[in-house]
């Protein structure tokens, strides 16, 4: 995974998984394993996830906080999931932002260790501090007036930046060098076009992404952007951001296609994903995912740089037999001469 993240060429083609709790028991009782890292050791899938262990984040011991069940702070700490609601919709000016002195960060190291210990990547979860992430706090329809909005972004963002910052510096610091990769998420575009004009975008957003990325960077912690929708218009300015791995490369999204994406950025980025979610893992049939991933190892393996995966997280929708099926094919095609 680490040569791969550096644009290198490993032994075998890397695998990576996301996926939805129910979706990830039927994959774990397949092949009877009792945790994460026996799920690795019997698959030969590097488990790649912003959610469960090797992925570490602090434990939130602020107070409780209203319409939440989860407070994890990837999400939970800022809100429920995004089509339930939106904390800062209402009331702006009631929110109540989190500090980092609702965190404990007291288990970071350990938890990084172990990973290494077993041979696996070690995850610093989580940043996200743009257009996706607004959208989850304010709503679409707060959100895409709030950018026209100049006195509203500049304190959004400024607040954004004054959390974010004492966090990565807190989280750094706490997990003293075993940080191997972050986690970011900015799903900007729609599957045809960015939800807002990209020159507001580059103005409002990029430049706290930069900043953070930056710093990720100064700890020797790559960056692993996810972005799922439409992106070829900022797909520059993720690079000139900082961005080193770029998730999932959907085929369906315009401008988004696999053997395009490798020829232009692959030099520059590390590139995960590209099996179709829908057309192959959700509707199609073991042999299908088979093809498909036999065809995205002929466009994206040469030269290195690729981790194989899903174009999106695994979901319920999708027949065990197909997940299992891109398992064993990224094996059959993975390895290098």
């Amino acid at each position: 995974m680490l040569t791969v993240f550096a644009r290198g060429v490993p032994d075998r083609v890397p695998i990576g998984m996301d996926c939805w709790p129910k979706t990830r028991r039927r994959i774990y009782d397949y092949y009877g394993a009792a945790n994460h890292y026996d799920f690795y050791e019997k698959s030969g899938v590097d488990n790649f996830s912003l959610w469960d262990w090797p992925a570490a984040e602090p434990v939130y011991v602020g107070p409780p906080r209203p319409h939440i069940k989860h407070h994890n702070i990837t999400v939970g700490i800022w809100g429920s999931m995004p089509e339930v609601y939106h904390p800062m919709e209402a009331d702006y000016g009631a929110y109540r932002w989190p500090t980092i002195g609702d965190l404990d960060f007291s288990g970071i190291k350990a938890s990084m260790r172990e990973a290494r210990t077993h041979d696996m990547v070690s995850i610093g979860a989580h940043i996200s501090v743009g257009l996706n992430h607004h959208i989850r706090m304010r709503g679409y329809e707060c959100a895409m007036l709030d950018v026209l909005d100049e006195a509203f972004m500049e304190d959004y963002m400024g607040r954004l930046r004054e959390y974010f910052i004492s966090y990565l510096d807190a989280l750094f610091v706490a997990a003293d060098g075993t940080i191997d990769v972050m986690r970011c998420d900015e799903d900007a575009g729609g599957n045809n076009a960015l939800m807002i004009n990209p020159i507001a975008w580059r103005r409002l957003y990029k430049p706290l992404w930069a900043e953070l990325f930056d710093i990720c960077h100064q700890n020797n912690a790559k960056v692993w952007l996810h972005s799922c929708g439409y992106c070829r218009c900022i797909m520059e300015d993720f690079i000139e951001m900082g961005a080193d791995i770029l998730d999932p490369v959907p085929p369906y999204v315009k401008d988004s296609d696999p053997l395009d994406m490798k020829r232009e950025y692959g030099d520059r980025l590390c590139l995960h994903g590209g099996v179709n979610h829908i057309d192959a893992m959700i509707y199609g049939t073991p042999q299908t995912v088979r093809d498909e991933v036999k065809l995205r190892m002929e466009q994206m393996k040469p030269g290195g740089g690729y981790i194989c995966g899903a174009s999106q997280v695994l979901t319920d929708q999708m027949p065990l037999e197909n997940i299992i099926a891109l398992f064993n094919a990224a094996h059959e095609f993975g390895h290098y001469e």
